[in-house]
């Protein structure tokens, strides 16, 4: 999700930034929005560094995924699975993503597979 570009003092439009960046320092998520809206966002692009649609990874893996990205990662682990976003085997073994965001497109967002997996 993009935030809508606003102009600046000068009358021109500064450039599009990730709605979730705000959130975010250094990459790194810092405080949790209130706003339904913004924890989507949020959610989505953390979604997007940790797993690429069609990528699976065992638990630990996710997980220390996460943790390069939130100082909760079994906390924002947990939300990106009810937020629909990452899907897991009923033991919690296996991750993969459930659907693609519009984040899966941004620079920095984890590389698809070159053979990619989907359950």
């Amino acid at each position: 999700m993009r935030a809508r570009a606003r102009p600046g003092h000068d009358g021109r439009v500064d450039d599009e930034r990730c709605v979730a960046e705000r959130f975010l320092v250094h990459g790194r998520l810092v405080r949790s929005p209130r706003r339904r809206a913004d924890r989507d966002a949020v959610l989505e692009h953390i979604a997007a560094h940790v797993l690429a649609p069609g990528e699976w990874a065992l638990e630990a893996d996710v997980t220390a995924r996460v943790a390069e990205l939130a100082d909760d990662p079994v906390r924002v682990r947990r939300d990106l699975v009810e937020a629909g976003l990452l899907g897991r085997r009923a033991d919690g073994s296996v991750y993969w993503r459930e659907r693609e965001t519009r984040h899966d497109d941004e620079p920095d967002a984890r590389a698809r597979p070159a053979d990619p997996w989907y359950p």
